[in-house]
């Protein structure tokens, strides 16, 4: 019976282990799609610019 719940403890470990690994994961996934998002509409907006400005020449 010991055995059993120390390989269920171990388990359980190990899941908790997985489930923060993943959040961190999703977390810092969620960031670099904020940062390739932000730097797009920075392109976007330069873009812009230079298409006015060869518009106005």
């Amino acid at each position: 019976m010991d055995k059993d719940q120390e390989v269920w403890e171990r388990l359980f470990h190990e899941l908790a282990v997985i489930r923060s690994e993943l959040k961190a994961f999703k977390l810092e996934t969620r960031a670099e799609l904020y940062q390739i998002k932000s730097e797009l509409k920075e392109w976007q907006q330069r873009e812009e610019q230079r298409r006015l400005s060869n518009e106005g020449e």
